[in-house]
């Protein structure tokens, strides 16, 4: 006995009750996912082997970052983006990178003010911002210049690792306006990048080192440096405010980086990134997208072909050596998060972490002799110097227990040497340490911070 269905018995004689209810189902689905204005909803054909849509916004940069972690796999890598509106708010947006440039190039120029979040402790390509002020250096080449910086880190890459780059490499993208010059450089190798950008940030600022260094010498030898004339690498440095000094930005390295991507500019400014005239990136020879093709190689931590990476390793020690992506998975498992370290006093740690919520102390230090607490800060950046929040660089407070006062410092280049007027202490939180005050106390300014 035949029991099966007949297909017009179950259906009806029309398929329209059933597309109406699938139709139904769909809409109420795209209920349940937070699409980011500035967007509008516009699906579109996609291969069968790309990457389901999906599309999340937060306003915690933790829970985004947690939210790509988790969701991402390996040929399947959502990434986080920021979008930040003109108040200066930055909200996150994890998605897939394609679908994150698809919506951009829908959007007006003027609202692309983007950044990708560089995800701490994860590999990501080597990278550069480089900018000078114009009008203080009207004879600088920063074209040549910027040729000279990529030609001496591959001499350093070879010298460290044995591992070989040139321009065709990397991807330099332009936003330079009059009165300011301003390039990205992104090494987007092929077969390595580096464990972490805390790693990048250990190269970059050794090299830029070697060179105050070496250029400062009459007769100084270098086993990379050497290389090059020292006319050449004097051209590196330019002339500010504040004095000489060379024109790589050395903030960028920071945690959980945010990195302008491609076409993307500041409010305000029409100063879009752009892929340079004088790029020699090594492009597919027919890409589906050019843009697309130059928005996702320009991106510091998308490699979804990562596994097949070697991954370079430079830390404060400037030891260097290479780790497998499993090697790097395995050491990245095992890093724990450290709570902070407190303070004797913690009637003092309570007050300055509810004092700047809704940051938090990153570390302190207790100088004894000086009688110094250092508190670092992530999540608050005001600083008293500019009258508002820094848009990257972090603040941090230097409590001094003998004058029972604190005072507020920052990590960013511009306001070196600033020290906010002293601020007295409650008589709550003083009352702690009232019979333990030491005389011994040094001048503030002896005191020079790093980030």
């Amino acid at each position: 006995m035949n029991n099966s269905i007949i297909p017009a018995r179950f259906y009806g004689h029309s398929l329209t009750p059933l597309f109406n209810e699938r139709a139904k189902k769909v809409q109420e689905a795209k209920k349940h996912i937070r699409y980011s204005d500035p967007w509008d909803i516009n699906p579109r054909a996609r291969p069968l082997t790309s990457p389901s849509p999906y599309k999340q916004e937060f306003w915690k940069q933790n829970e985004a970052l947690a939210n790509a972690a988790e969701l991402s796999e390996y040929d399947d890598i959502l990434c986080c983006f920021v979008f930040q509106d003109e108040n200066e708010r930055r909200r996150f947006i994890v998605t897939y990178p394609e679908d994150f440039w698809t919506d951009c190039e829908r959007m007006p120029l003027e609202k692309r003010v983007f950044y990708e979040v560089i995800p701490e402790l994860s590999p990501c390509f080597l990278y550069y911002d480089l900018e000078f002020e114009v009008d203080l250096n009207p004879d600088k080449d920063g074209v040549r210049m910027a040729q000279t910086l990529i030609h001496v880190t591959c001499e350093y890459i070879a010298y460290h690792w044995k591992c070989s780059c040139d321009r065709r490499a990397v991807i330099n993208l332009d936003s330079s306006r009059p009165g300011k010059f301003s390039k990205h450089l992104i090494f987007s190798t092929s077969d390595f990048a580096f464990s972490n950008n805390y790693h990048v940030g250990y190269l970059v600022k050794m090299i830029c080192s070697d060179l105050v260094d070496y250029v400062s010498r009459e007769s100084a030898q270098h086993d990379v440096l050497s290389k090059f004339s020292k006319e050449s690498l004097e051209e590196l440095f330019i002339e500010t405010n504040k004095g000489k000094k060379l024109f790589v930005d050395l903030n960028v390295y920071t945690k959980n980086r945010h990195f302008r991507v491609y076409k993307a500019t500041k409010w305000g400014k029409h100063s879009h990134l752009q892929q340079a005239p004088e790029c020699q990136y090594s492009w597919p020879k027919k890409p589906k997208s050019k843009e697309m093709e130059i928005f996702l190689n320009s991106l510091v931590s998308y490699m979804p072909r990562k596994k097949k990476l070697q991954l370079l390793s430079f830390d404060q020690d400037k030891k260097s050596k290479i780790l497998s992506y499993s090697q790097h998975t395995e050491m990245k498992q095992n890093y724990a998060p450290k709570e902070y370290a407190k303070s004797p006093y913690p009637v003092l740690d309570k007050y300055i972490s509810e004092l700047i919520k809704p940051g938090k102390v990153r570390d302190s230090k207790f100088f004894e002799i000086r009688q110094l607490i250092i508190y670092e800060i992530v999540g608050f950046r005001y600083c008293e110097n500019i009258g508002r929040w820094h848009k990257s660089n972090n603040v941090y407070y230097i409590v001094d227990i003998v004058n029972k006062t604190m005072y507020q410092k920052c990590h960013d280049e511009d306001c070196a040497g600033f020290i906010s007027d002293p601020k007295r202490l409650p008589v709550e939180v003083t009352f702690y340490f009232e019979d333990e005050c030491d005389p011994l106390f040094l001048d503030l300014n002896d005191y020079n911070a790093k980030d």
